[in-house]
């Protein structure tokens, strides 16, 4: 996959609710993803969880709107992460601080699997620090304003990764102004190595 070209390699963009910040203490409550390859979505994919505690902390419901109704009769991480392996199976991973999304779930498959998630990944916030170096903060919502993205509904996993696809759909226009449109110089790239860049073909706009 790391020598694909963007226009090759079959992407997912993913994006979690949980209830904290610790995959060893906290759960999983929200899972999105959304599968495309060139410009074209193929598959998406969406689940609510139920926390094995059985509850979702009040200062998630105020923050996600995710309430203990809305989970109670859901199924348990252990139940969906099969469907979900199997879904990012040959994709590249691409997610908003993509190191947190992949703690949860490599803890939560490395629990109930026996595996982790070996898939490529890149992450569009440290992408966004290489090349969008005039915005003050890197976050999913100061960059969606910064590029005219609309952005309706924030912290549900769905609409967080919806705004993810298009923000990096756009960087991958930009850098396809400046020849650079393989897997593994992007990867490279958002991990802060040096890459070559060549002579920009076009204005951005």
């Amino acid at each position: 996959m790391f020598n694909l070209t963007t226009d090759e390699a079959v992407f997912t963009v993913i994006d979690l609710e949980t209830t904290g910040f610790n995959p060893e203490k906290d759960y999983i409550i929200e899972i999105a993803a959304i599968k495309f390859q060139g410009s074209f979505e193929i598959e998406r994919f969406w689940k609510l969880i139920k926390p094995e505690t059985g509850f979702v902390p009040q200062h998630i419901t105020e923050l996600t709107g995710i309430t203990n109704a809305m989970v109670v009769d859901q199924p348990l991480i252990k139940d969906i992460l099969p469907d979900f392996f199997s879904f990012i199976q040959d994709t590249v991973i691409v997610a908003h601080n993509v190191k947190f999304d992949l703690s949860f779930l490599n803890h939560n498959t490395k629990i109930y699997l026996g595996r982790s998630i070996k898939n490529p990944s890149i992450c569009t916030d440290n992408l966004a620090r290489r090349i969008l170096p005039d915005i003050d903060s890197k976050s999913l919502e100061h960059i969606a304003y910064h590029l005219s993205i609309p952005y309706r509904q924030k912290h549900r996993a769905m609409s967080d990764a919806e705004v993810t696809l298009k923000i990096f759909e756009k960087m991958l226009r930009f850098l396809e102004d400046y020849n650079v449109n393989r897997v593994i110089d992007i990867i490279k790239l958002s991990e802060g190595k040096r890459i070559n860049y060549r002579e920009k073909r076009k204005k951005y706009v």
